[in-house]
């Protein structure tokens, strides 16, 4: 997965659902707060009191997601498949 500093919270998700993962790892719990899908990462790591370098450097680790997901079968990205049962 591509990252740079300047991505935002939101972009780094769209782009890959596991980068939330990443991010509460890191005690970023914010992600999925409407304000943060527009605040950069090195912003949000600054409040937080973390190395943004740190936070790009596994962030970038992350297999990128499949353009194509849907988070059926064969999918890799990771992400659960939402549930048809309501």
């Amino acid at each position: 997965m591509k990252v740079s500093k300047e991505m935002t919270m939101g972009e780094l998700i769209s782009q890959n659902p596991q980068a939330r993962l990443v991010l509460e790892g890191f005690g970023m719990h914010c992600c999925g707060c409407p304000v943060s899908q527009a605040e950069a990462l090195e912003d949000a790591c600054d409040v937080h009191g973390i190395d943004v370098d740190l936070v790009v450097q596994e962030l970038s680790e992350l297999p990128d997601m499949p353009q194509d997901c849907t988070c059926g079968e064969g999918c890799t990205c990771g992400a659960t498949k939402p549930s048809d049962d309501k």
